[in-house]
């Protein structure tokens, strides 16, 4: 197994931590926004959660463009009468309740189709009122949902073999090469790192 080779990322194990020191991940999350520095908290991710650290990086980087969204810098968003989840306005501000500024790092929710009003409602139900909530907690989502699947690589996250057509992670059929050119930009940044590769043998 060549990790020089990029194709070989699709087959990167994720569900297991880097060992990555804070520092080294620092250094990958310079100039980005409101995850710079946040290598701590990722580690803390990746340990509470068994996710790889770099897997987290390069997701959240992908989805906040390097920390800049709105939803990575936060959007207030409250309660209506009927109890359901709004954007906060100018018009609406003072007919809604329980305000709050809402974080989602992973896009978790955010549909093509309302991705700023889904993605905070998603956040806002889960809790997600700090950065670092939405870093440490959104990793579990990847974790219950796919990793618990034995859907533990990107390729089997995008295509997942053993179940086709369902639970797959994204609709975008280029996610999984984005997420490699990304990662493998990410891993060459870093002195000695541990790879475990899971490559699917075809009968």
């Amino acid at each position: 197994v060549n990790p020089d080779k990029q194709d070989m990322y699709q087959f990167l194990v994720l569900d297991q931590s880097t060992g990555i020191s804070a520092n080294q991940l620092n250094q990958l999350l310079r100039n980005s926004g409101v995850l710079h520095d946040k290598g701590n908290v990722f580690i803390e991710a990746g340990l509470k959660h068994g996710v790889n650290e770099i897997y987290l990086i390069s997701h959240a980087l992908l989805e906040t463009g390097y920390g800049t969204s709105p939803l990575a810098e936060g959007i207030e968003v409250g309660l209506n009468s009927e109890n359901e989840v709004i954007l906060v306005n100018d018009n609406n501000r003072n007919r809604l309740s329980n305000i709050r500024t809402v974080y989602n790092m992973y896009g978790i929710g955010a549909y093509d189709h309302c991705a700023l009003s889904c993605g905070a409602e998603y956040a806002y139900n889960n809790g997600w009122f700090s950065v670092n909530a939405a870093i440490i907690e959104g990793a579990a989502f990847v974790s219950n949902n796919y990793f618990a699947r034995g859907q533990n690589t990107l390729y089997k996250m995008r295509w997942n073999p053993d179940n086709p057509g369902n639970y797959q992670y994204a609709t975008d059929i280029g996610w999984a090469s984005k997420q490699i050119t990304n990662i493998k930009k990410l891993y060459e940044q870093i002195e000695n790192p541990m790879f475990f590769f899971d490559v699917p043998v075809y009968n």
